[in-house]
């Protein structure tokens, strides 16, 4: 019976755990961080390509795209209806980018403010446990 128990509960975990990463891979926030605001050493995001008019646009179109699943998705903390005025700006400006249109770069860069976005929507990383008292 225990055999039994102890194989349910392990299933049960590896179920959760398989539902979380899989939940963490399909995260429109996370893909449009990692492809669009992160970049191996030495090479430049391709937020900093869009900014400086250096971004193909297979790039534009690809992180307009991720910026439009952003867009729908709701924030991990803060003012949804912020969020969406804050994204709703970096769409706009990302699509004059593709467009072509004068001055874009300039304002794609203007709406790319990390740190406003951060501060007010991304969810804190989790408080370490506290250390157990010395025996």
């Amino acid at each position: 019976m225990k055999r039994q128990l102890f194989t349910a509960l392990a299933a049960t975990c590896t179920l959760i755990a398989s539902l979380a990463l899989a939940a963490d891979e399909t995260n429109p926030i996370k893909e449009a961080m990692r492809y669009a605001h992160k970049a191996p050493k030495g090479e430049k995001k391709i937020n900093e390509k869009i900014s400086e008019g250096t971004a193909t646009d297979e790039e534009v179109k690809k992180t307009l795209d991720l910026y439009k699943a952003v867009g729908d998705t709701k924030p991990p903390k803060g003012d949804p209806a912020a969020f969406k005025a804050k994204m709703a700006k970096l769409i706009t400006a990302t699509e004059e980018v593709a467009a072509k249109k004068p001055d874009a770069a300039g304002h794609y860069k203007a709406a790319v403010d990390c740190k406003a976005c951060h501060s007010e929507h991304k969810a804190s990383p989790p408080a370490p446990a506290p250390a157990a008292p010395p025996k």
